[in-house]
């Protein structure tokens, strides 16, 4: 399980030292850091495997406040963001800052990030290995064959 203190404390920080053209941008991230389902499946770093991306700009940064991208939708109606937000808990969000100028502590939480996604993979990626090691024990080529591409796909 992911620890996620940190993101809530970032959004906190975001909160209190960025303005926001769009009052519902606020709204939203109250939303996301209250939430604890919502707040544990939100990353700040890009991932394929997630569908939905949120970019949150910051005042003078001359950005719409708020853009959702889901498959091949996009919009920046906040209550239609807040809605599919609110009644999707369960799916990854990808969460995009944009501030005026760079940020040092949004690039410390994307490192933090980063470093959690690395650790995740090769913990995933050893326990796979044992499990080919355990096939071969066990003479299952059906199995071998099957995890050996699960970890082709991994790397």
């Amino acid at each position: 399980m992911r620890k996620i203190s940190y993101r809530k404390d970032f959004i906190d920080y975001v909160l209190y030292h960025y303005e926001f053209e769009d009052r519902v941008a606020v709204w939203i991230l109250n939303f996301l850091k209250s939430h604890p389902v919502v707040s544990k499946n939100i990353s700040f770093t890009p991932d394929e495997s997630v569908e939905r991306s949120l970019r949150i700009a910051a005042a003078g940064t001359n950005r719409p406040t708020l853009v959702l991208e889901k498959g091949d939708t996009v919009t920046n109606d906040g209550e239609v963001i807040f809605h599919e937000l609110n009644m999707n808990q369960d799916e990854l969000l990808y969460l995009d800052f944009v501030f005026p100028a760079g940020d040092a502590r949004y690039r410390k939480v994307k490192e933090i990030e980063e470093d959690l996604d690395k650790e995740l993979q090769t913990i995933a990626e050893d326990a796979l290995l044992k499990q080919i090691d355990q096939a071969l024990d066990q003479q299952d080529q059906e199995l071998f064959l099957r995890l050996v591409k699960m970890l082709k796909r991994s790397t």
